[in-house]
């Protein structure tokens, strides 16, 4: 056993954080299993993030005694959907492998083997974990581990956790994001998070509004695309965020939630 607890230790560890709670969570304990030697965390920034999660990511740091490395494409998601010429939606998007998962990918090829990666995805989200643990182990000498599953499983929120340790958690959960990425505009959130963008940050909402209506504009084939849909008598349909604005400036009390089955958050992979 003790062999074992050596062996563990010299392997090398990668974590991915996404700026979020739970991935912070993920990283502590991935931290504390194998000794902060042995661990790498790693952040990719997609240029679109709420300034309150550098001040978190920095937190960390300082709570950690570690450095997060860093990495950022230079772009933007709204910039990698229009050099693809294409309106991104939760089924079709470019930003997610391009400013995240292909970087992340790169580093792990050039880092030194064996090595696991861990993921802060926790029982909720067992759905998505076969994605990247496919992907990922296809590289030889990787593995891919998810800390959030071990036990005993945390039963504090994330947040709870974040502020136990004497950091504050990113602003963005305290407006009632399930998230805390790119700003709260991802472009795979459904309608209830553009509302709540639209309230809390109507700047960055109407930035992307009219990004869409733009991008119709340069492109028969784009002309009837749109970032969200929504479901009526069964059937989907897009819409625009621009047509979504004036039914919600013409009935504010609009439920948010009425159209059900189209409320996802956001889903970028980890």
């Amino acid at each position: 056993k003790k062999m074992e607890i050596i062996n563990r230790r010299s392997m090398k560890h990668i974590v991915s954080l996404s700026g979020g709670t739970s991935s912070a969570v993920a990283a502590d304990r991935v931290i504390k299993r194998y000794g902060k030697d042995n661990v790498v965390l790693w952040f990719a920034d997609t240029k679109w993030e709420d300034e309150d999660l550098y001040r978190f990511l920095k937190d960390l740091e300082s709570y950690w005694d570690m450095e997060i490395q860093r990495y950022a494409n230079g772009m933007n998601p709204l910039e990698v959907a229009e050099k693809a010429k294409m309106i991104p939606n939760n089924h079709m998007i470019r930003c997610s492998f391009e400013l995240k998962i292909e970087p992340f990918t790169r580093m792990i090829k050039q880092m030194e083997k064996p090595l696991t990666v861990h993921i802060g995805l926790d029982w909720s989200e067992q759905h998505r974990m076969a994605s990247p643990k496919k992907n990922y182990e296809n590289i030889e000498g990787v593995s891919v581990d998810f800390p959030l599953m071990w036990k005993p499983y945390e039963t504090l929120k994330y947040a709870k956790v974040v502020e136990s340790w004497g950091i504050e958690s990113p602003r963005l959960y305290k407006y009632g994001f399930p998230h805390n990425n790119c700003g709260g505009r991802c472009v795979r959130q459904g309608q209830a998070e553009w509302k709540r963008l639209k309230t809390v940050f109507p700047e960055r909402f109407n930035q992307v509004r009219d990004w869409e209506l733009l991008q119709q504009t340069k492109s028969e084939t784009r002309k009837d695309k749109s970032i969200l849909t929504r479901t009526i008598n069964g059937n989907k349909e897009p819409v625009t965020l621009a047509v979504l604005d004036r039914e919600w400036e013409e009935d504010p009390q609009v439920d948010m939630f009425e159209y059900q089955g189209d409320n996802f958050s956001c889903f970028c992979t980890e």
